[in-house]
Parts: C-alpha cells; structure tokens; sequence
C-alpha cells in the first residue's frame, strides 16, 4: 500500500466540482496551482478543503499565455511532490472541461513518471462516478455521498443563519398538520384565487415581521365556496383557526397566519423530500451572503435538499403569478440562488399553489428551473422521487 498521495488540483469554476475527488481519495496533501484568473475559486475552494482538514499547498500559478517554456513550472512543482516521500503516488484531477495547463501537465506525467507512480482522474458532471483515464485502461468507481450542505454554503461564501426544520417543536408542528398539508395541495387548484384572499386576511392579522397577532378576527368578503369551506374547517380541527361556517375566521396565532399565508406549501415541500428519504433536507432558510464590506445580502430558500452529491432548491409560492415584475423577479431568484448552490443542471423547481401561465412556464424551464403548478403540484412527489433516484 503507497505511504503517501499528493493529488494536483487546478481550481476551476465550481468549487464544489473540484472538493469530490479530494473527499473520495483522502490524499495526504493537496497541491493548488493558482493562476490570476482563478484566485477567487482557489480561495474558496481552500477554505472547503481547509475545513475538512487537508494539508494544502497554495501555489502561485502563472497564466498560461505569459509562460514562454511551459513544461518547466510542471517538472519542478512534480520534483518538489515526489522529493524525499517514500513511494509516492501523485494524482492529477482533471477538470471537466480540460484546460491547457491541465493537460500540459499530464503531458508531462506521462512522461516523467512510471506507471504505478500517477493516476490521472476525473469526475462525471453529475459527481456520480471518478473515472480513472490514465495510465492504462479507463477505470471508473461510483462514489459514495460526498458533500454535506456545509460544502455548499462554504463553497458560495455564505452563512446558515436558519432554517427551521433543525427546530424540533416546528418538525413537530409540521408533521402534526400532515394531513392539513395534503390536502391543500390536492384541492388548491379548487379553491383558486381564494388562497390570495386567505394570503390577504392572514397578512392583515399580523404586524409587519409575521411576529404577533395584531387583528385576529378577520371576514371573509363572502361566504366560503366549498373547497375553501373544507380547507377552512380543516384549518380549525387542527386549531389553526375559529371559523363560523360562513365569513368569519379568528386566526389564533402568528404561526397560524404564516401557514395559512403559503406556509402549509413550504411544509408540503419538506414533508415529500423528508418522507422520499433525501440524505439532507433542510426547510425556511435564511442566508446571508458574506460580500465583504458594505450591507450583507440576505436570502429565504424555501426549500434545500442535497443528496448523493446534488442540490435542489425549491421555491413555494402561492399568491398569483402572472407575467409582470413581481414573478421576474421570483424566477431570478430562484435562479440565482440555485447557481450559487451548484452549477449542476436541473437544480432548481418552482412549486405554485396557484395556475402559472404558459409563457411563464416557458421562461422558468428555458432557465433550467422545473414548475409544479395548481394541476400539477402533487406531481412534484413523482418528480422528486425519480430526481433523487436519478
């Protein structure tokens, strides 16, 4: 068995692409060359390896089209790697998409080191699979699950300032309303734009922060059709609220308006990855994005799941979305975030309570981001579980 293993990194775009393979070897040092167009990604990509406690070299790298002899940096940093270690074995992960200094070097193992001495390796897109691609035959190895939801904050510089699903009393509170839950998904698109009367009244029982009820009692403009009804009184055998029958509801907590308000999708969200048996799941999260000096920039997520190496985020909303400013600015939301969390395609779902116009569809799929309308939301069960299983 080799004593030691030095693994070669170039840092590429994606931090967390590149933390896999060093994850899977357990290498006993890690060496960055780092050119002056990839600090910001070494940087963070460092500070990952850092935090699981690899031995890391940091070298200053320079750009390929200011080296006039570049095999000369490759054959001294391979000098430094193998001097005085008892049997060593370097390993070169190349990137997905190989650039010149990658291979440049693996030009240079190949012939300066024997077989046996070097292993050149990399990873599927889909950080499934390392496949060994030189000396010798292609070798590929499925890898165990890898990445925690740490590696994701750390590697977009960003701060889990909550989320509460790591609350035991809301886990409770979240599976003791089940059944609630459920059924407002099945029966949303029945009740229609009454959910943005229920979003309305809930918001008006309460002071600005969602914190405390302010006006409890609130009427509705008429009496309750029948799937409202039904949620309504659903709503009050689960002592969210008093309801009457015809107009009146009496909110009887904040946490009330805020389920009422949207917050039974966000659970509904949580209880199907929850009961799907994703690895990590994590519900109402807030986080700060760190950017240095100046305001710090601040997120909700709904909804993050990480399992076996891939992220989904998911957005829940249930008040109307139409075609204006207001569903732009959700759809680059959720965008966004998603790109910061993983670069992985199919990373992002937009679930809806209420229905989405098919233009807004188009646009939110054209950006990689899957939609569950009113008809279709149950389907996100469907979905997540080939998602996971994929």
């Amino acid at each position: 068995m080799l004593e030691r293993m030095e693994l070669l990194c170039f840092p590429s775009r994606d931090p967390l692409h590149d933390l896999v393979l060093p994850l899977y070897l357990r290498p006993t040092q890690v060496w960055l060359p780092v050119n002056p167009l990839r600090v910001v990604e070494g940087e963070r990509l460092l500070a990952c390896l850092k935090a699981h406690g690899f031995a890391v070299e940091w070298l200053d790298w320079p750009k390929f089209a200011d080296c006039s002899d570049h095999a000369a940096p490759v054959v001294e940093l391979l000098e430094r790697m193998v001097k005085d270690l008892s049997a060593p074995e370097v390993v070169m992960a190349l990137g997905e998409s190989a650039e010149p200094w990658e291979l440049v070097c693996r030009q240079v193992m190949e012939d300066l080191l024997h077989k046996g001495e070097y292993r050149v390796m990399v990873m599927t897109g889909d950080l499934r699979h390392a496949v060994g691609i030189a000396p010798g035959r292609i070798v590929m190895e499925t890898l165990p699950s890898l990445l925690e939801p740490a590696d994701y904050l750390q590697a977009c510089n960003a701060t889990l300032r909550r989320s509460v699903s790591d609350e035991a009393e809301h886990v409770e509170c979240m599976r003791g309303r089940r059944e609630l839950t459920l059924h407002m998904a099945r029966h949303c698109a029945d009740i229609g734009s009454a959910l943005g009367t229920l979003n309305y009244l809930a918001r008006q029982a309460v002071d600005q922060n969602d914190e405390s009820l302010v006006a409890p009692k609130q009427n509705l403009p008429r009496k309750a059709a029948r799937p409202l009804r039904e949620a309504l009184e659903r709503m009050g055998a689960a002592e969210l609220i008093d309801f009457d029958g015809g107009r009146e509801l009496i909110f009887r907590s904040a946490e009330a308006c805020r389920y009422v308000a949207g917050g039974w999708l966000e659970e509904y969200a949580w209880l199907t990855a929850s009961e799907l048996d994703a690895e990590h799941v994590h519900a109402g999260l807030e986080l700060t994005w760190n950017a240095g000096s100046g305001p710090t920039p601040r997120n909700e997520l709904d909804l993050f799941v990480l399992h076996r190496n891939r992220a989904l985020t998911v957005e829940c909303k249930t008040s109307d979305m139409g075609e204006g400013d207001i569903t732009a600015r959700v759809l680059y939301k959720l965008d966004s975030i998603a790109e910061r969390l993983s670069a992985l395609p199919g990373n992002a779902t937009l679930l809806s309570a209420r229905e989405i116009p098919d233009l807004i569809v188009k646009r939110a799929r054209a950006q990689g981001t899957e939609v569950f309308d009113a008809d279709r939301l149950t389907a996100f069960r469907d979905w997540l579980g080939e998602w996971l299983d994929d």
